[in-house]
């Protein structure tokens, strides 16, 4: 794991820097704090020395997603993980379940898979990734089962305890009535936009008004 995190780190550095280099390049300036609506044309930024607001005819809002968290489920940051967790592991689990085998569970399903570790994908649609050609999808559901990726399709997660046997793992109930254990759970049951903090209730009210 510490071998797969320092890679990981490397390549975000390097994005980092080559987007840094286009903005700078292109005389966009970047300011760091939490961004929040005051009026329709305002935002109040709290940076690391204070506030500052920022005027603009028109904002465009790119914030990104969040994990949303299926009903059933709540992350620790340690048993049960969000997708965006992922990074804090200490060391690779033995096994682990994956929640939601949409395009962010089966990418970690694979991934994990090939570094060894038992995955487990729940999902209570029929079957993973419908939007895809039924022979593309059968034939890497193939594959990944040749990785022992064990697939319970149609099928949901109604609750989740912690259990020591001997260490801390997660005790899964599905809706089907049957248990399954992991070391880690990963909730990857789609995102959600990351607005909550931006306070967009306050331009939409002025604005109207």
């Amino acid at each position: 794991m510490p071998q797969l995190l320092g890679q990981v780190g490397h390549v975000m550095q390097r994005e980092m820097q080559i987007i840094s280099d286009a903005l700078r390049r292109n005389d966009v300036e970047l300011v760091h704090g939490l961004a929040s609506f005051v009026d329709p044309h305002t935002v109040r930024v709290e940076t690391g020395t204070g506030q500052r607001l920022l005027t603009a005819d028109h904002i465009l809002l790119a914030v990104g997603t969040r994990p949303s968290q299926p009903p059933g489920m709540a992350p620790d940051g340690h048993t049960v993980i969000t997708s965006d967790d992922i990074l804090t592991l200490p060391q690779l689990p033995r096994t682990m379940a994956v929640v939601g085998a949409g395009v962010i569970g089966i990418e970690y399903a694979s991934m994990f898979a090939a570094l060894g570790v038992h995955v487990t994908v729940i999902d209570q649609r029929p079957r993973p990734l419908e939007f895809l050609d039924q022979e593309m999808g059968d034939a890497l559901l193939h594959q990944l089962r040749n990785s022992d990726v064990l697939f319970r399709c149609g099928d949901a997660v109604e609750h989740i305890d912690m259990v020591q046997t001997p260490q801390r793992q997660g005790l899964i109930r599905l809706a089907s009535g049957k248990y399954l254990v992991a070391d880690v759970i990963v909730c990857a049951a789609g995102r959600v936009g990351a607005t909550e903090a931006l306070h967009l209730a306050a331009p939409h009210r002025l604005g109207r008004a």
